[in-house]
């Protein structure tokens, strides 16, 4: 008689192998349930985080409690009304600016790193597991990470009075500011600044050497300062961070559109041409239909919005405009020259301090844009050209400005002295802004 073997060890080990099939399943399904839940509830963390501390930056929070500013006091303390607190064992958290990385963060500022302007809020969260212990994952982590925009009310570009914005370290073997003929530029209540790290062409002078009381000279690489020899002059701060680049531009002013045409009425008995802001093809207008542009012309307050080139040639017009910012649109520049000119930016509005803006939808070629000055003119509020070659003529005369010069490169000539003053009550500010960028 055959003897017959049990085949019920067989069910058994089938049973099992089945069930870990099954708990990998219910493993999945519930631990990876927390865990996703713990990620998206991190990331909203991370989020509100980065947002309180940018906004407590941009309103001037920075003193120190225990070594730690209060804007970022406030960010970790939002972090942690969320449940992260930073034990060092279920969770990290670290909040810094994008120039002032922490190197113990798992994870960088990405784009934004080294500009100042952006803040980083990152969370490591540590997740128990139930079911996946049984597969020997005892714990998942979580990284998640928010970038903020922080901009803090204050003077445009730190108030330098020169910004030459173009990130080469060289441009045509010329300084990306220069200081050229015999001319002595003096700048008062504000420094330069050379936006290139480069070893060379940052800032040189071919005359006089410059005068500066108020202000310093900077540049976020080394050796790129030429001014040796220069009494007087501060020592140059390198290494400071570059501004970015392509800037932020201001919105195009609604008086661009074609529904909001500018226009100008003439006066035989006084000579005199008052122009009313708006949209101009040409500026200034051409006469046309019978009406005579005369000498003397006057802008009423407002904005300007021109779609050619600004070229003021005539040595007798008088141009006078208080409140005035002058907009030049994309794919133009400027030439101003001759004539007497007193003009002054808006001291309220959207374009409070900014006496002229050039746009542009920059393509690579960079156009010159000139002012050439004399003792007649007054310019008063930011010219913000960050497109253009800005080169400044002083003429043969004491020719003086209270304004702020940013433009792709900067170049001061002339025979004479040049003064630059900066008044941060009649040039363009920084507007508090924050957003959550990733």
């Amino acid at each position: 008689m055959k003897s017959i073997k049990s085949e019920g060890g067989q069910a058994l080990i089938i049973f099992a192998l089945a069930a870990i099939g099954i708990f990998g399943i219910v493993a999945l399904a519930i631990d990876g349930s927390v865990k996703f839940s713990d990620r998206r509830h991190a990331q909203n963390a991370a989020d509100t985080a980065a947002l309180a501390g940018a906004l407590a930056l941009v309103n001037g929070q920075t003193t120190e409690v225990d070594g730690v500013p209060i804007w970022k006091l406030d960010a970790l303390d939002r972090a942690l009304d969320n449940g992260y607190d930073d034990n060092h064992v279920s969770n990290e958290v670290w909040v810094y600016r994008c120039h002032e990385i922490d190197v113990t963060s798992p994870v960088d500022c990405g784009p934004y790193t080294g500009n100042p302007d952006y803040v980083q809020a990152v969370i490591t969260s540590t997740v128990n597991t139930y079911f996946a212990r049984i597969l020997g994952i005892n714990e998942t982590v979580n990284t998640v990470h928010a970038v903020t925009y922080a901009k803090k009310r204050g003077p445009f570009y730190d108030g330098n009075l020169i910004v030459a914005l173009n990130p080469d370290p060289c441009s045509g073997g010329n300084g990306n500011v220069q200081l050229g003929g015999s001319s002595t530029v003096t700048l008062t209540g504000g420094g330069a600044f050379v936006n290139s790290g480069g070893s060379d062409c940052g800032m040189e002078h071919g005359g006089s050497c410059p005068t500066i009381d108020g202000g310093s000279i900077g540049s976020p690489g080394d050796g790129n300062i030429n001014l040796d020899g220069c009494p007087g002059v501060p020592a140059p701060s390198t290494n400071q961070p570059p501004y970015p680049f392509p800037p932020e531009m201001p919105e195009e002013p609604e008086e661009c559109d074609v529904s909001h045409a500018g226009s100008f009425s003439s006066n035989s008995s006084t000579q005199t041409t008052t122009l009313s802001p708006g949209r101009f093809n040409e500026f200034p207008p051409k006469s046309g239909g019978g009406v005579t542009v005369y000498d003397n012309m006057i802008m009423n307050p407002g904005i300007y919005c021109v779609n050619d080139v600004v070229k003021l040639i005539d040595q007798h017009l008088i141009l006078t405009g208080h409140d005035v910012t002058i907009y030049i649109r994309a794919g133009y520049d400027m030439d101003i020259q001759g004539g007497t000119i007193t003009l002054d930016a808006p001291d309220t509005g959207p374009y409070a301090g900014y006496l002229i803006i050039i746009d542009s939808d920059f393509t690579g070629t960079v156009p010159d844009c000139h002012i050439n000055g004399d003792s007649s003119n007054t310019y008063i509020g930011t010219i913000f050209a960050p497109y253009c070659d800005l080169i400044i003529n002083g003429g043969n005369e004491l020719t003086s400005y209270t304004s702020q010069i940013i433009g792709y490169t900067v170049a001061i000539l002339g025979n004479a002295e040049t003064e630059l003053h900066y008044d941060i009550n009649n040039s363009a500010k920084n507007q508090p802004k924050i957003g959550l960028m990733r």
